[in-house]
C-alpha cells in the first residue's frame, strides 16, 4: 500500500493542527440583563465562537449541519443551546449520471485514450472509497424572543482509498491500491441570524415561521500542499477562500399528535481568494414527526439536494489528466434522500438526542463523481 506521501504524483488529504478555546461565561453573565445587554452578550459569543472554525465540502455539505438545526430543540432554548453533532458518510459508488461505474472500468477508459507506448510516463487516480466523518459544534443564543443568533464549528476527519493506473513509456500497464493520510482539522465557520416572522403562540406555538440569513466564513486554509507541491484536491481542503451568504426558510405547523416541518436553504458560494468557486447549494427538507409517550419522537424525513458546477477560475487546483477528482467538470450533483429519525428527550431537563440514517434514493451526477451511500447522524442538545 502507498501513502499519500509517497505517492506524489496523486493529490491526496491531510490534516491540520489546530487550538481552541471556547468559553461561555459571558452568557451566564448577560443572561440576567436587559435586550441590550443581550445583545452584547451574543456579539461576544460570536467572538468566541470564532476562536475555531471549520467547514467540509461536497455532497457531504454545510447545509445539513444548519437544517439538523432547525429541526431540533436547540433552537427552541429561551436563552442559549448547545449541540454536538456527529456525522459518518460513507462514500464508495462512482455514478456518471444516474449509473453506476465501478473503478476499473473509469480507468480502463482513461487508459484506453493514451498511446501504446507513452514519451512520458502515464498515471490517473479514482477514488474507491471515502469516509467523512464531521464533528460539528453548533451553538444558539437568543437576544430577543423573535431574533436568535447561530453559530456553527464544524470538526472534520476525512479518509480517502484511491486506485491508480500507470502506463510506462515501455507500454507496460500497472494498477495498484493508495491508502491516504486523512483529512483532519478545523476550517471555515458559519454565523447566522434567525427572525420568527410568525408564530401563533409564542410559549407552545403549533404554527412558526422562521427566516434566517447567515455567512460563512474564509477562516480555512484553502491552501494546503502535497510533497509535491501541488494543491491537494479543492474538495478536500478545510477552507473555500470565500465570503458566502446562507439563506434559510423553516417552517413549522403541528397537526396534533403530527409535527410536520419545511426547511429551505440556499447557500450562495462566491470565488475564493485561490480562484476556485464551489458550485450554489439548495436543499429541501420534509420533516415529520410522531410523538410517542412523550419522550420518543420518531420520524420521518424527504431530503432534496442540488450542488452546482465548480469552477477553477484560475486552474490551480485542476488536474484532469492524472486525477478524476481534480477535474471541475465532475461535479455538481442532485440528489433525494429518505431519513428515518428518532429524537429522545432526557426526562425533566432540556436535552435530548437525535438519531438519523439517511439513504440516497436517487443521484444524478455531472460527469464522473464518487457519491454518498449512506449517511448516519446523531447529536446530544441541549436547552437552557
Amino acid at each position: 500500500m502507498f501513502t499519500a506521501r509517497q505517492a506524489s504524483f496523486c493529490n491526496g488529504v491531510h490534516g491540520i493542527d489546530s487550538s481552541a478555546n471556547y468559553t461561555f461565561l459571558f452568557i451566564r453573565y448577560s443572561i440576567f440583563r436587559g435586550n441590550i445587554m443581550r445583545i452584547f452578550g451574543t456579539f461576544f459569543l460570536v467572538i468566541f465562537f470564532t476562536s475555531g472554525v471549520a467547514y467540509a465540502h461536497g455532497e457531504c455539505c454545510l447545509s445539513r449541519s444548519l437544517c439538523e438545526a432547525t429541526t431540533s430543540n436547540v433552537i427552541t432554548a429561551t436563552n442559549f443551546g448547545l449541540s454536538l453533532q456527529y456525522e459518518y458518510s460513507n462514500m464508495e459508488t462512482i455514478r456518471e449520471g444516474s449509473h453506476s461505474r465501478s473503478p476499473n472500468s473509469v480507468l480502463d477508459d482513461v487508459a484506453s485514450t493514451w498511446p501504446k507506448m507513452p514519451k512520458e510516463e502515464k498515471s490517473f487516480s479514482v477514488p474507491t472509497r471515502m469516509i467523512m466523518q464531521k464533528y460539528t459544534l453548533l451553538g444558539t443564543y437568543s437576544a430577543t424572543k423573535r431574533f436568535q443568533f447561530m453559530a456553527t464549528i464544524p470538526y472534520v476527519i476525512n479518509d480517502m482509498d484511491m486506485k491508480m493506473v500507470m502506463r510506462s513509456p515501455m507500454g507496460m500497464d500497472m494498477k495498484m491500491k493508495m491508502e491516504m493520510d486523512a483529512v483532519e482539522g478545523f476550517g471555515d465557520m458559519t454565523l447566522m441570524g434567525l427572525y420568527k416572522v410568525y408564530t401563533d403562540n409564542s410559549d407552545f406555538p403549533t404554527k412558526k415561521l422562521t427566516a434566517g440569513m447567515g455567512l460563512k466564513l474564509p477562516t480555512g486554509k484553502n491552501d494546503e500542499e502535497t510533497d509535491s507541491g501541488h494543491l491537494v484536491h479543492a474538495m478536500m481542503q478545510p477552507g473555500t477562500g470565500s465570503w458566502d451568504p446562507i439563506f434559510l426558510m423553516n417552517y413549522m405547523h403541528t397537526l396534533s399528535p403530527v409535527i410536520l416541518q419545511t426547511n429551505l436553504m440556499y447557500h450562495l458560494t462566491t470565488k475564493g481568494d485561490e480562484g476556485y468557486e464551489f458550485g450554489d447549494k439548495v436543499s429541501l427538507d420534509l420533516v415529520a414527526r410522531y410523538p410517542i409517550a412523550g419522550y420518543l419522537n420518531p420520524g420521518l424525513e424527504l431530503n432534496l439536494f442540488h450542488a452546482g458546477q465548480d469552477k477553477d477560475h484560475d486552474g490551480k487546483y485542476s488536474r484532469p489528466d492524472v486525477s478524476l477528482i481534480d477535474n471541475p467538470d465532475n461535479t455538481g450533483i442532485t440528489s433525494v434522500s429518505i431519513t428515518p429519525s428518532l429524537q429522545i428527550r432526557i426526562p425533566k431537563t432540556g436535552g435530548s438526542i437525535d438519531l438519523k440514517f439517511q439513504q440516497p434514493l436517487y443521484q444524478h451526477a455531472r460527469g464522473v463523481q464518487q457519491v454518498v451511500d449512506w449517511r448516519a447522524m446523531a447529536s446530544i442538545v441541549w436547552a437552557f
